[in-house]
């Protein structure tokens, strides 16, 4: 069955646009623990960003906004059903010069400190839906993601989309492990290091820089709520103290009569 897309706002703030989709209790909050990073890829993919995707099992609702986030929604409780975030947009899993998987980390609290993650394979198809949603270890997800952006043979492949100082550093790696000057460990990390350059792997510092600022906007959103909170607090206190006041006003014309 087709899904059809809707629109996504910028997820992050906590009253984002998919988030709230999930109807259960539309005043439910979900709240971000990392803003998502910058978009990271094949340029032709970018016309995905804003858009979101739905895929229901016979338990739960998924929704999928590709370089945003991924959540997740118990269908069948009526008290309280399950509602959280499966991953944060981070990177890709790169395999064999393609980009293979869409990484998406630091989502809602699993067992005992542990937050859930998703990959998010891509296969080829000629629409594009979410097909499907698994969870393969206790809070890692698999999700399958069909869309005819990634067919072709050239359509996901890393190297061509490289800027030419980092092809040149492939290249000379390339030629240092045939000529075994590079061990194949050696090899792997000098290509891990070309793709952070290249802006597709996130790394532990910029992991870090998000996570610091969903937790700022958090609090900035945490202490406007609490004033608002405040603010409607003192509204009460001055119509009860009124009410007080003409009740003791009429008790006390009673009395005179």
């Amino acid at each position: 069955q087709s899904q059809q897309p809707g629109p996504c706002a910028h997820v992050w703030c906590t009253h984002s646009v998919n988030l709230q989709k999930l109807e259960s209790k539309p005043d439910e909050k979900l709240q971000l623990r990392m803003k998502p990073a910058n978009f990271s890829g094949p340029d032709h993919l970018r016309h995905l960003a804003g858009r979101c995707f739905k895929y229901q099992d016979s338990k739960y609702e998924y929704v999928f906004c590709p370089f945003q986030n991924i959540t997740q929604e118990d269908i069948q409780a009526y008290y309280e059903p399950y509602k959280g975030i499966l991953g944060v947009w981070a990177d890709w899993v790169i395999e064999d010069n393609q980009f293979k998987k869409m990484n998406m980390i630091e989502g809602s609290l699993c067992g005992s400190g542990m937050h859930r993650s998703t990959k998010v394979i891509l296969h080829c198809s000629a629409t594009s839906e979410l097909v499907s949603v698994t969870e393969p270890d206790k809070c890692r997800y698999t999700a399958k993601f069909e869309t005819p952006d990634v067919c072709g043979k050239n359509a996901m492949a890393v190297y061509p989309r490289l800027p030419p100082e980092l092809q040149t550093r492939w290249d000379d790696a390339e030629y240092d492990r045939h000529y075994g000057l590079l061990t194949k460990k050696g090899y792997q990390k000098e290509l891990e290091k070309i793709f952070l350059a290249a802006g597709y792997y996130l790394s532990p510092e910029d992991r870090s820089s998000l996570v610091y600022k969903a937790s700022t906007d958090s609090s900035k959103n945490c202490k406007a709520e609490l004033m608002e909170a405040k603010s409607r607090i003192n509204e009460l206190e001055e119509e009860l103290r009124m009410k007080e006041e003409m009740i003791l006003e009429q008790g006390a014309g009673k009395k005179s009569i």
